[in-house]
């Protein structure tokens, strides 16, 4: 018995990672192999309403609002929820031409607390969609009007490309395998799983969801992840979002290295907390619904940060060369094996599709440090330290 727990356990990591791993391969090969399924647009346009959160953006807020206004209809609304703002977001916001709310509750920090605010306003006339959009993004031409359309035809949530790249401005060294990484979870995944027929998740900024879907107490629940939370619980309620990659949204990367830990950090904890609490749960509904595609989400959310799911696969490879030169047992081994022959073969598709133009030798010179800043991470989260929400800082 004392043998057989150790190797137990050891193939249970194995099949778990293989989990992971079969998610992220078949994302990768049908992005480079599958062509393109677009989500079909509802010949009417109908209402929208664009949602903003906004916590001291001074700084970008003016030129958002103005780039999104352009967009719009006079039917339309566009509304800005100053959160706790000690700056000039209200005042600029007002002059951009949007509606604002002022929300000032420092006990309930974080976007969804905002999000729920702004959703609530508009319940006394509500829209047939609601976009939302991130102040410091800027939305693609037409994107607004495009990601309402198809969210109107599929009734259903919808998520746009929402890409992070670097500054073109900063003197800061480019953080192309952040960038790299950013594809692939953002695009590269998503795009996979659509040409497959299968859902995505939500990413927080560049999503629609039809008014009929929408409930306020939803977002107000402080999780540092509330978008992939909504998506989720939408899935289970029959809703799965879909990804529209005719629409996009683009932002820049905070500045600073301490920034970008930070926020990375707050996204992982908020991430493998919702590994914990929801993918038992999709995988319970997937198979009393026999529906593949909360499978399929279960899958996709089962997968860490790359650089994780990279350690992950060399720990348990050693663990089990080490357990079969103990034991003999081989099992292990091969459930070990075929994932990292995975995952190897899904990064070199990934790099394929989305990563040439950014990913050389230079980079790979620097994966050693970027595995340990994201393993750092990681720990912490095993550990059980908890991240607040805290607002990145911007370029």
């Amino acid at each position: 018995m004392l043998i057989s727990v150790p190797q137990i356990l050891l193939e249970f990591a194995a099949v778990g990672l293989i989990f992971a791993t079969m998610a992220f391969a078949a994302q990768a090969g049908a992005a480079l192999l599958l062509s393109d399924r677009s989500l079909p647009a509802a010949s009417l346009r109908p209402s929208i309403a664009v949602l903003l959160p906004a916590h001291d953006e001074e700084q970008t807020i003016e030129a958002t609002l103005i780039r999104i206004k352009e967009e719009l209809s006079p039917a339309d609304r566009l509304l800005v929820v100053a959160d706790n703002c000690v700056d000039r977001t209200r005042t600029l916001a007002t002059r951009a031409g949007a509606e604002v709310v002022i929300r000032n509750d420092p006990n309930l920090r974080g976007k969804g607390f905002a999000l729920a605010a702004g959703l609530r306003h508009l319940a006394a006339t509500p829209p047939d969609v609601v976009v939302f959009i991130d102040a410091d993004c800027r939305v693609g031409s037409g994107g607004v009007g495009l990601l309402a359309q198809a969210c109107a035809a599929s009734n259903a949530p919808v998520q746009c490309l929402n890409l992070m790249i670097a500054d073109p401005d900063s003197h800061a060294p480019p953080p192309h395998l952040a960038e790299f990484a950013w594809r692939i979870k953002n695009d590269l995944r998503p795009n996979g799983y659509a040409r497959l027929g299968l859902p995505c998740q939500l990413l927080g900024t560049g999503m629609a969801l039809p008014w009929r879907l929408i409930d306020p107490g939803m977002f107000a629940t402080g999780h540092l992840t509330e978008d992939l939370f909504v998506g989720l619980e939408l899935a289970m309620k029959g809703f799965s979002p879909r990804f529209f990659r005719e629409a996009s949204v683009t932002s820049y990367f905070p500045e600073s290295q301490g920034s970008r830990d930070r926020q990375k950090q707050r996204w992982m904890h908020g991430h493998f907390a919702l590994i914990y609490s929801h993918a038992p749960r999709l995988i319970h509904q997937a198979w009393r619904r026999r529906d593949f595609g909360l499978l399929a989400l279960a899958a996709d959310l089962a997968v860490p940060p790359l650089g994780v799911l990279a350690c992950a696969n060399m720990a348990l490879l050693l663990m089990s060369l080490a357990w079969m030169a103990a034991v003999g047992a081989r099992a292990p081994l091969v459930f070990a094996t075929l994932a990292s022959a995975l995952f190897a073969s899904s990064l070199v598709a990934a790099w394929c599709v989305c990563g040439r133009d950014l990913i050389g030798l230079k980079e790979v010179k620097l994966l050693p440090r970027h595995i340990i800043t994201v393993m750092g991470s990681a720990l912490n989260a095993a550990r059980g330290h908890k991240v607040p929400w805290i607002r990145t800082d911007r370029v």
